[in-house]
């Protein structure tokens, strides 16, 4: 098995096929022909068995506001593993690497949205429930500004001292 990390910039063609075969088995309805559903991430960890993308987890560098206190957070996206490899902690694995990489460079949390949160819960995640903000955007259209209470779907790790508040969570750009 062979694990990469790559900046969004870097990815060749031929990677982007292979994402996509990867979303079409993992997510049905994934908009076909893309590699990211709202907005393209800053770098991917994408991981191989022989010439065969198993696996793949992408990731957002960005600054949130928590109750108007800037935070750094990587926020995942599209973490998925192909039907053959499951259950061989695959998913696990990206996410503790994920985490060494934020702890290593002074990342506050590492967020998502799922509305299968076991992984996550498994791993360290706390469910939070906040209102959030963010950037409504729909087929590479912005639509306006989203307020809305994440209950049950919002997963928060601590990569630090900092805690977690139950105040208004803005996004600054979209929701990954």
């Amino acid at each position: 098995m062979n694990i990469q990390r790559i900046e969004e910039f870097r990815i060749t063609l031929d990677q982007k096929k292979a994402i996509q075969q990867l979303f079409a088995e993992c997510f049905p309805g994934y908009p076909k022909g893309r590699t990211y559903f709202k907005q393209l991430p800053n770098f991917r960890y994408l991981v191989f068995q022989g010439e065969l993308l198993i696996a793949h987890l992408a990731v957002e560098h960005r600054m949130i506001a928590l109750d108007q206190i800037p935070y750094s957070i990587f926020g995942v996206v599209d973490i998925c593993v192909d039907a053959q490899f499951r259950k061989q902690n695959i998913a696990a694995n990206l996410l503790k690497q994920l985490e060494e990489l934020g702890k290593d460079n002074s990342i506050d949390f590492i967020i998502l949205t799922a509305s299968d949160n076991q992984l996550y819960l498994n791993n360290g995640y706390q469910i939070k429930s906040n209102t959030c903000r963010w950037l409504f955007i729909n087929d590479h259209q912005t639509l306006g500004v989203k307020n809305h209470h994440l209950s049950e779907a919002l997963l928060v790790k601590s990569l630090g001292d900092k805690e977690w508040s139950a105040g208004i969570v803005d996004f600054l750009g979209t929701v990954f």
